[in-house]
C-alpha cells in the first residue's frame, strides 16, 4: 500500500487541476461522481447532533462543511486544512469519523484530499466581487451563451433536473460558485476553475440577471402533474402499485392509477373528507388541503420521502412545480361547485359566450369534439375534475390553463357546459 501511495501521489498532486476539480465534485456528492452507493444509515457525525438530514445527504462532505467550507450543523469546516499534505488528508478520510475507507477508492480519496488542500476558494471574496460587477462590464453573457446555454438554455431554465439558474444564483450563490469552479458530480459540465476566479465571479453576476421560475406557470404545470405525472412527463407508466395505496382499494390492480396524486387525494383535494370519501375512488387517505400555504421546500421533502417516493421518478423542477401547486394552487371547490348536487355555482348564460369563443374551437359548440366522452356529460358527472383541468390544463396537452382568469368565468363556463347534451 505504501508503494501504491508513492506511485499515485505524484500523479495527483495538489497542483493537478484535473484532480482538484474532480475532488470538488466528490466533495459535492461523491456517490454521484464515483457512481457508488451511500450507506443506508446516517453518517456517524450526525448522530450526537440529531440533525434532520436525508440519510444519503448525511454522507456528502458539503452537508458537514458547507459550500463556503466554513462548516455547518456545528461541525468545523475544512478551511483550516488548506495547504495540508494531501496524502495525510487522504488517510484521515478513512478514520471512524469520516468512514470513507470502504466507500471511496484510494484515487478518489486523493482527489478529494487535493481539493481540500489546494482547491478551496474564498467564497465571500468571490461573492463580493460578483456584487461589484455591473451589467456590461464583462463578456460573461457571451461566455454563457457559447459555453453553457447549449445545456441550460439561453435563459437558464432548460434543464428540469435543476432549478432555474437565475434562482439558484440568487438564492444559493456559494453552491453555484462551487459548481462553476468544479462542475457537476457525475456529469459532463465543464469546470471553469482554470479560467480564473474573476471569470467565475463575473459569471455568477450574469447568472443572477437571468429569470427565475414563473410561479403561475409552475403552479399550472404542477396541477397537470397532480392529474397524471406519468402522462405529462412522457415517462413509463408504473408497473407496480404505489406502496402507500391500500391493497383493498378498488384500483389496487391498476398499478399506474395508484401513482396518480388525484387518486388518493381527489379532485377537490379533500381525500377521505371529500368526494372520494366513498365509491370506487375511496382509499381512506387524507387530502392535501392542510398543506395549502406550507413552504414548498417542506412539501418537496415530503414528496421525496418513503411515503411518496417521487424523488425516484420526478425531476427536481417537476417536484418543485408539484409542491408549488399543493402550496399555492389549491382552491376551495365548495365555493365553485355545490358539493351535494355537483352543480356549478356560476351563470350558464354568461358562460355560453365564454365557452363559444374560448373553448368551442377544440370541444365543439355542443361539446362533442376532442374528449373521449361528451364534455357535457363529463362536467355533470365529475365537475371537480373539470374545474381542475380548466384551471391547469390537461397533462401533455395544449389545452390552455385558465388559472389567472377570474374564477367567475370558470364556473360560468362550467355552468354552461353542464347544460350541453349529447345528440342521439
Amino acid at each position: 500500500m505504501a508503494l501504491l501511495t508513492i506511485l499515485i501521489a505524484p500523479l495527483t498532486s495538489a497542483s493537478d487541476s484535473a484532480s482538484i476539480v474532480r475532488g470538488g465534485r466528490l466533495y459535492d456528492n461523491w456517490s454521484l461522481e464515483s457512481r457508488g452507493r451511500a450507506p443506508n444509515h446516517p453518517n456517524p457525525a450526525f448522530k450526537p447532533r440529531q440533525v434532520r438530514v436525508a440519510t444519503a445527504d448525511s454522507w456528502r462532505c458539503v452537508e458537514c462543511h458547507a459550500w463556503d467550507y466554513q462548516g455547518k450543523h456545528g461541525i468545523k469546516g475544512i478551511s483550516g486544512r488548506q495547504k495540508t499534505d494531501a496524502v495525510a488528508l487522504a488517510a484521515l478520510l478513512k478514520d471512524a469519523n469520516h468512514g470513507y475507507g470502504e466507500l471511496l477508492s484510494e484515487g478518489d480519496r486523493l482527489d478529494l484530499a487535493n481539493f481540500i488542500a489546494g482547491g478551496q476558494t474564498d467564497m465571500r471574496k468571490l461573492l463580493a466581487l460578483a456584487g461589484r460587477t455591473k451589467p456590461g462590464q464583462s463578456t460573461s453573457d457571451k461566455v454563457y451563451a457559447t459555453l453553457c446555454a447549449n445545456c441550460h438554455g439561453l435563459d437558464g431554465t432548460r434543464l428540469r433536473q435543476v432549478p432555474p439558474l437565475g434562482d439558484s444564483a440568487r438564492q444559493r450563490p456559494y453552491e453555484v460558485l462551487h459548481v462553476a469552479l468544479n462542475g457537476h458530480p457525475g456529469g459532463n459540465m465543464p469546470a471553469l476553475r482554470t479560467l480564473g476566479e474573476e471569470t467565475v465571479a463575473n459569471m455568477l453576476a450574469y447568472l443572477q440577471t437571468l429569470p427565475g421560475i414563473n410561479l403561475a406557470a409552475s403552479i399550472a404545470n404542477g396541477g397537470r402533474l397532480y392529474d397524471d405525472w406519468q402522462v405529462h412527463t412522457g415517462g413509463q407508466r408504473q408497473a407496480l402499485p404505489h406502496p402507500a395505496y391500500p391493497s383493498h382499494a378498488y384500483y389496487a390492480s391498476a398499478a399506474s392509477e395508484t401513482w396518480r396524486c388525484k387518486e388518493c387525494h381527489g379532485w377537490d383535494y379533500k381525500g377521505n373528507q371529500g368526494q372520494y370519501a366513498s365509491g370506487n375512488h375511496a382509499t381512506g387517505i387524507k387530502g392535501i388541503r392542510a398543506f395549502a400555504g406550507v413552504e414548498p421546500e417542506k412539501i418537496m421533502a415530503l414528496l421525496r420521502s418513503n411515503t411518496h417516493l417521487f424523488g425516484a421518478v420526478l425531476k427536481h423542477r417537476d417536484l418543485q412545480d408539484l409542491a408549488n401547486f399543493v402550496s399555492y394552487g389549491q382552491i376551495d371547490m365548495d365555493t365553485l361547485i355545490d358539493a351535494r348536487t355537483g352543480l356549478s355555482r356560476g351563470d350558464a348564460t354568461r358562460g355560453a359566450a365564454h365557452y363559444r369563443t374560448m373553448c368551442a374551437g377544440c370541444h365543439g359548440l355542443e361539446g362533442g369534439f376532442v374528449a373521449k366522452r361528451h364534455a357535457g356529460r363529463v362536467t355533470r358527472e365529475d365537475p371537480w375534475h373539470s374545474v381542475h383541468n380548466m384551471m391547469n390544463g390537461h397533462p401533455d396537452d395544449t389545452m390552455p390553463a385558465l388559472r389567472e382568469i377570474d374564477p367567475k368565468v370558470i364556473i360560468d363556463i362550467l355552468a354552461h357546459m353542464q347544460t350541453l347534451q349529447e345528440r342521439r
